[in-house]
């Protein structure tokens, strides 16, 4: 199962090189699995390939002549990169996605309900901010149920 929980200050080298923390690293290798990488509001989202290949399975089933639908594959899946660590724990950010989301030596990634996020720190700040104004404004999760009580989730 890959399900780890956190917010970890990382430091991304002049290649695009990121090091996992070490708590992520081992549960990604004992998955022995790769990343799939991929920009979306403002940060760059990773997936499992496991998990990605059933978000693809969905993704076939929208029209690439509807916009709405198009619009999303074009931000969200057609930029996506496959990435695997490397000996050291590292992986390697694609150029594009570092520009699009900003990132730059220092990086904060977040893992939480089994996707990674790797943020700008200062984009990070901001998005939290926007974030807590917005359940502020709309009367926080009052009726709001996040699963299914009888879906026993899904393991990474």
């Amino acid at each position: 199962m890959f399900q780890v929980r956190g917010q970890f200050d990382v430091k991304m080298d002049a290649k695009g090189r990121l090091a996992l923390p070490a708590r992520l690293r081992e549960r990604l290798t004992a998955a022995d699995e790769g990343l799939v990488l991929t920009h979306y509001d403002g940060c760059i989202q990773g997936y499992t390939a496991t998990r990605w290949r059933k978000m693809e399975r969905r993704f076939l089933g929208v029209s690439p002549f509807d916009r709405r639908s198009r619009a999303f594959l074009l931000a969200f899946v057609a930029g996506a990169a496959e990435v695997t660590p490397d000996a050291a724990g590292r992986i390697n950010v694609p150029p594009a996605l570092r520009r699009q989301a900003g990132l730059e030596k220092q990086c904060v990634l977040l893992s939480y309900l089994g996707t990674l996020e790797i943020w700008n720190p200062e984009r990070l700040i901001a998005a939290q901010a926007s974030a807590a104004d917005t359940v502020h404004e709309t009367g926080g999760l009052e009726g709001f149920l996040a699963w299914d009580p009888d879906d026993e989730g899904e393991d990474l």
